[in-house]
């Protein structure tokens, strides 16, 4: 049976009226929706903006799944505050999103009611037609789950563990740009499209830039995240020091670049730039306000830059690693070096990354032995 209230009476259950606001007192820690913080006092409204507010503010308190124990809305949320700061700011917006649609079509579910059977047809009803997205939001859940199990200890199994992915198997990346499609994309990279009044296209501020950003990634062939990152402090002694981002906590492997004639040329266009719209940063391929360019606003450039030059065939940014890797291959240099400047564990790995068949030579000089005899 409830305790009469001696205090606050008239107002709902576990609501109190204190310091000029209203506040919902839990029964247990709960997160704060407004700052993230876990508490047993939730404000819900000042007192001047009457009960209505207070009211208002109550029942989106208690009926935000993410606020309630257990929920899958609230398993996301949790995992979202205590895991995703170890990530990469594209990898952390990136698990966000996931964790949104997650919680959204998971909103009815207690976290012990999920079986492997409502995580494959989570996959199979959304991406059906995407296996790469379909392998990524299961790896993602694996981890969530491993946390709810780990750390929230709301159940004992995991779910993706008994996952068939077979269905989802990710097609080998063959498309390869030309260099003819390179060449467009810079040129197109340095103007805007045609205005609607006059025709002209004008020249873009971040296209200089981005044709450095282009020069880079094709001759060091570092991920587009190592190269739009790279910082001035990384280049010394004739060389550039790389630590890519995605073995950083796996194999921990790093590359030094010796810094060639066309590689200076690049660094030296990006100081030049950096100089004339006097942009003070530690990045060597800075935005105008000295911050790195972020993974959306590097490929949007991109996209926008292919489509102006007509280009119709799915080639990437990324495949610039990939075309400068093939090109090497095709000019003769062994797989161990191909495999050491992309930072590879595996030649496998680096095999991968060479996209068109590059044919060995054989010169061996036989004679029919049963001629003139």
């Amino acid at each position: 049976m409830n305790r009469s209230r001696k205090s606050n009476k008239g107002l709902p259950r576990r609501v109190y009226l204190r310091h000029g606001a209203y506040y919902f007192f839990a029964p247990e820690a709960m997160r704060d929706p407004k700052t993230g913080a876990m508490k047993k006092w939730i404000q819900l409204a000042h007192a001047h903006e009457g009960e209505a507010a207070m009211l208002t503010a109550l029942a989106a308190l208690l009926q935000d799944k993410k606020s309630i124990t257990g929920t899958m809305p609230y398993a996301c949320a949790e995992f979202r505050v205590a895991k995703l700061k170890k990530y990469t700011p594209d990898v952390q917006a990136q698990y966000t999103q996931y964790l949104e649609v997650i919680a959204d079509d998971f909103e009815e579910f207690h976290i012990n009611q999920v079986t492997t059977k409502d995580c494959a047809d989570f996959l199979r009803n959304k991406f059906r037609d995407k296996p790469n997205t379909a392998r990524k939001y299961a790896a993602l859940m694996r981890k969530l789950f491993k946390f709810v199990i780990s750390e929230l200890g709301l159940r004992q199994d995991n779910p993706i563990d008994q996952l068939d992915l077979g269905d989802y198997e990710v097609e080998r990346r063959t498309v390869l740009p030309t260099h003819e499609h390179v060449r467009l994309i810079r040129e197109h990279g340095m103007y805007s499209k045609p205005r609607k009044d006059t025709g002209k296209r004008l020249p873009t501020a971040s296209g200089p830039m981005f044709c450095c950003l282009i020069d880079m990634s094709y001759l060091c062939w570092q991920r587009a995240i190592d190269v739009r990152t790279l910082k001035e402090s990384q280049i010394e002694d004739g060389r550039i020091r790389f630590k890519p981002s995605k073995t950083e906590k796996t194999s921990g492997k790093t590359v030094d670049i010796l810094i060639t004639p066309q590689i200076q040329a690049v660094i030296d266009q990006a100081r030049a730039i950096k100089k004339k719209y006097e942009i003070i940063s530690p990045y060597l391929f800075p935005t105008q306000k000295g911050m790195p360019y972020t993974k959306s606003g590097l490929f949007s450039m991109w996209d926008r830059a292919r489509e102006r030059a007509g280009i119709t065939e799915s080639v990437w940014f990324k495949d610039l690693r990939a075309l400068g890797a093939t090109d090497a291959a095709k000019a003769g240099r062994h797989i161990t070096e191909i495999q050491t400047r992309l930072a590879h564990t595996s030649s496998k790995t680096s095999e991968i990354y060479i996209k068109e068949s590059v044919p060995e030579t054989s010169g061996i000089d036989l004679k029919l032995p049963w001629e003139n005899v």
